[in-house]
């Protein structure tokens, strides 16, 4: 793991399993690693399982949502 993206395995495992998370669009993920740790009401105890179960280990708690859309505009348009 390059030591400027120190999450970037927990980034990617977050947006491979995306899909399978969006049952619980609006709670929080704890990931560590290509694992998912656990989904929790809150932000607050998805982080604080994840300080006690990994110390100052690096971990990603992140709230579910659904990916941006992209949209795609040309420079000629009517308004």
């Amino acid at each position: 793991m390059p030591a400027d993206r120190p999450l970037q395995t927990e980034i990617e495992t977050y947006n491979a399993k995306l899909p399978g998370l969006l049952g619980s669009v609006g709670k929080s993920v704890l990931i560590k690693g290509t694992g998912t740790e656990g989904i929790y009401d809150t932000y607050a105890d998805a982080l604080k399982t994840g300080y006690e179960r990994f110390k100052l280990e690096p971990f990603l708690v992140k709230q579910i949502a659904p990916a941006g859309q992209l949209h795609f505009f040309t420079r000629e348009l009517d308004l």
